[in-house]
């Protein structure tokens, strides 16, 4: 293309002022090189927050874990972030009764997971420790795309309904509630649920988001006194195989079995 210009006999030489100048990040490969194959192998984790309204409760923030897997997820509201090592010990219990041993956990380098009370603990629980470089997402881009899509189903549940953002925790759960047992490009033909638990799930209990609920009133009731009170659905109980339902005039959560949904109303 050009005439008269020198030989360049050292090309592997670096220019320095070339590097300074114009370096770029070191590009990130299209999939992770390998991917856990069993339950609990590896766990990844990250923070959520702050929301920009605290829950009545006054929490701010979310714990999301995802295995890397069944990619099933766990989810735990929280009020800081130093409270998110006290919600991954809690998980670790709860993922466990499932038989498997928590192997490798992976996190970014935030100071929420990285405090000595927690290495001490992860050391001593037989659980090792992956950090991701600092400012590099891409390494934990497993956990990363299943936060924007619990905090993007989220608030649109929130928008649909016309909620407060105060009730952004009811949301985050039902989210999680509604993708664990959703199809998931990550595995063929199966859920994560099911490639956590080992069945299909049933989704006979799912009900409309934010539609009119009744809840059987437990209370002592004269003989003439109304027997249920109506609210709103909110979400799903934890651990439980109830509901959790709003009462507007009261702004609490109620949760109960005995409930009769009007689906078509909101």
């Amino acid at each position: 293309m050009a005439r008269g210009l020198p030989v360049i006999k050292h090309a592997e030489q670096i220019c320095d002022t070339y590097v300074v100048t114009k370096q770029r990040r070191r590009p990130f490969p299209q999939q992770a090189r390998c991917h856990a194959e069993e339950p609990l192998e590896m766990v990844i984790g990250d923070l959520c927050g702050p929301m920009m309204s605290a829950t009545p409760g006054g929490r701010r923030y979310f714990l999301l874990m995802v295995d890397d897997a069944s990619r099933f997820m766990w989810v735990a509201p929280l009020p800081t972030k130093d409270a998110a090592a006290d919600a991954m010990k809690l998980i670790k219990a709860k993922a466990e009764e499932s038989g498997h041993a928590l192997k490798v956990l992976r996190t970014d380098n935030g100071g929420e997971f990285t405090v000595t009370e927690f290495a001490d603990y992860c050391a001593e629980k037989g659980v090792r420790r992956h950090l991701s470089a600092p400012h590099s997402p891409q390494q934990n881009g497993v956990v990363k795309r299943h936060n924007q899509t619990v905090v993007t189903t989220a608030r649109a549940l929130l928008k649909q309904r016309r909620m407060p953002a105060k009730y952004w925790r009811e949301t985050v759960m039902t989210a999680v509630h509604l993708l664990n047992r959703s199809p998931t490009k990550s595995l063929l033909g199966m859920t994560p649920y099911e490639a956590w638990h080992g069945r299909a799930p049933s989704v006979s209990h799912l009900k409309v988001f934010g539609c009119v609920a009744y809840i059987k009133d437990l209370s002592h009731l004269r003989k003439l006194d109304d027997r249920g009170k109506s609210g709103v659905f909110i979400g799903y109980a934890e651990g439980a195989k109830a509901y959790r339902i709003l009462d507007p005039a009261t702004q609490r959560v109620k949760v109960s079995r005995d409930v009769v949904f009007d689906e078509g109303r909101s």
